[in-house]
């Protein structure tokens, strides 16, 4: 019964926040998705330098029984100074002093709060 409260704080929290604005003001399951959705694209690109998350121009979540939550993002990326490779750590990569940038949409399923269970990317468009 406190998953359940949990998940739905989680949900609920993160339809508050929706929308326009810098990624520190982004509910942290909404931040944590946005990066798995990145790094995810990154590994599958041939792009030189990876790209890092750096506004979710707006995010909307959506219940998917029985306890995970479908997101739906559109973020702002921009290139980083470290190469592209599988274990990049994007935390400590900054960003090139002239960065190409791009926007990309997102949809993502994950279980709120659970990092055991994975997510997964439905969907992915960068340009």
């Amino acid at each position: 019964m406190v998953c359940i409260g949990i998940l739905f704080a989680s949900i609920f929290s993160a339809l508050i926040v929706s929308g326009e604005g810098m990624i520190q003001h982004h509910n942290s399951n909404v931040i944590s998705v946005a990066n798995f959705a990145m790094n995810f694209h990154n590994r599958m690109s041939s792009y030189p330098y990876a790209f890092k998350v750096v506004d979710i121009i707006s995010d909307t979540t959506q219940l998917y029984p029985p306890a995970r939550v479908k997101y739906t993002l559109q973020i702002q990326a921009e290139q980083t100074v470290c190469e592209n490779h599988a274990s990049v750590n994007l935390t400590h990569c900054a960003l090139q002093p002239n960065p190409e940038n791009m926007t990309c949409s997102f949809t993502v399923l994950a279980v709120p709060g659970n990092n055991d269970i994975p997510k997964r990317l439905l969907s992915d468009h960068c340009a």
